[in-house]
């Protein structure tokens, strides 16, 4: 499984499953919380985690909705280490990026930070990261933000990415590209509502969306290792299978309600008022989230890989990753490294991914079969959910692993922050462009990005 990318997410009330979805990275804005029992100020010590240290760890989350585990973490190694945790949950409102500059401006710099791992990666690019190969490295965790040897960001989680029907609508899952069109031809013809739903502008879902589309098509965006990234989807043997994904997307979207602009919230809320019969998510997020209003509904609801062309096979699986970080100029870079380690291996780790079932996954296969999974009485109930997951575990990944072999990729984790392909299908869609004028676009579009 591979890596994942960036910005910030809020949260959404799932009353249903009495449980709090933090719609992750992969959200976009920010989300509720507060501030822990620490009183927010500069601690003594040094700026620098090569200098004097301080025992008091200052931590920034923007994961407010898993308050009470992440107190019980850090109450089992507050009595373990000689260290204490201060927290600052981002606000309503504020973004982690946000909450971080105000920190450091002030000259209180946070020493961990939970974050995305394409974020993490441009923190290691730029210098700010100090290692955390002990949490990482032999312990079965991914390792996405490996550089010369170092791991710098370990994951606490992923969200794949996923789809959900009305199964009282369509007959089947259409799986492919063409039974999905002539399905959601049908169903918007005969059922009077949107067959599907097809997003574009400058928003992660649409991006995500977008890219996925691509990767399905087997194109491939970039080549090249990390220090040599090329654009390579617009060369003679990617193009034409670029083309035919936005010629497919374009066709799609005449079964569509008008997505220009849509957040994730928006899709889900299409499905929820029964203006579209199928939406592309994350996870488990949009039943989630519309079981507290429409139960019977959700009953309606199946999961869903997204379409693929007729031969193709499902083996590349955007999956968010989320996790920790360790900044290099704090007050307490020792202490920090030793709590990113403690966290992974904490009795109540598992109670943390849990926190919100069938939208976030444990970031190993060990996690994922685990009995805390299984007997999980929210996840118990989706076993298709599961299943899709299980199947697909090993083509799990996200943008920031497409580099050569894998490699992570600065300027797709760039773009996506961006949002460019979400942008490229709205030129399309909205702005009139053709499917070929809008692969020159894309590609202009990311060549810029290379500076």
């Amino acid at each position: 499984m591979g890596s994942d990318t960036p910005t910030r997410r809020r949260f959404l009330q799932s009353a249903g499953a009495a449980t709090v979805v933090t719609a992750a990275g992969c959200m976009g804005g920010s989300n509720d919380g507060g501030e822990s029992s620490g009183d927010g100020g500069t601690t003594a010590g040094s700026m620098s985690g090569g200098g004097a240290q301080s025992n008091t760890i200052k931590y920034l989350s923007d994961r407010g909705d898993s308050k009470q585990v992440i107190d019980q973490i850090i109450s089992e190694f507050e009595s373990e280490h000689d260290y204490t945790v201060d927290v600052t949950y981002t606000s309503k409102g504020t973004s982690t990026d946000e909450q971080l500059q105000k920190m450091k401006a002030a000259g209180n710099p946070p020493d961990i930070v939970f974050d995305t791992s394409a974020d993490a990666y441009r923190y290691q690019r730029n210098g700010n990261l100090a290692p955390v190969s002990e949490a990482v490295q032999g312990t079965g965790l991914p390792d996405p933000v490996n550089v010369d040897g170092e791991s710098y960001f370990a994951a606490t989680m992923v969200e794949p990415l996923m789809g959900w029907y009305r199964n009282d609508l369509y007959q089947e899952n259409p799986t492919n590209w063409e039974t999905w069109r002539s399905e959601a031809q049908r169903v918007t013809e005969q059922e009077g509502i949107n067959g599907y739903v097809v997003q574009s502008g400058q928003t992660n879902n649409a991006d995500t969306q977008i890219t996925q589309y691509h990767w399905q098509n087997d194109v491939n965006i970039y080549g090249g290792p990390s220090g040599d990234i090329e654009v390579t989807i617009d060369n003679e043997q990617n193009r034409q299978a670029a083309v035919d994904t936005y010629r497919w997307i374009q066709q799609m979207n005449e079964y569509s309600p008008n997505g220009a602009g849509w957040e994730w919230g928006d899709a889900i809320a299409a499905l929820q008022q029964e203006n579209a019969a199928a939406i592309m998510s994350v996870g488990g997020l949009p039943i989630l989230t519309i079981q507290s209003n429409r139960p019977d509904l959700v009953e309606r609801l199946s999961p869903t890989a997204f379409p693929v062309p007729n031969g193709n096979q499902q083996d590349k699986w955007w999956a968010y990753m989320e996790g920790h970080v360790v900044w290099n100029d704090g007050n307490a870079t020792k202490g920090a490294r030793e709590f990113v380690n403690f966290f992974s291996k904490s009795d109540k780790f598992m109670d943390f991914v849990l926190s919100a079932p069938l939208f976030q996954f444990p970031p190993t296969r060990e996690g994922l079969d685990s009995d805390a999974v299984k007997n999980n009485e929210v996840i118990q109930q989706h076993p298709d959910v599961m299943e899709l997951v299980r199947n697909n575990w090993d083509a799990f990944t996200s943008i920031l692993a497409t580099g050569q072999n894998g490699q992570p990729n600065i300027l797709a984790a760039d773009a996506y922050g961006q949002q460019v392909f979400g942008q490229s299908a709205e030129q399309m869609l909205v702005g009139g462009k053709s499917p070929e004028q809008t692969v020159d676009w894309v590609a202009q579009k990311l060549r810029s990005l290379q500076g």
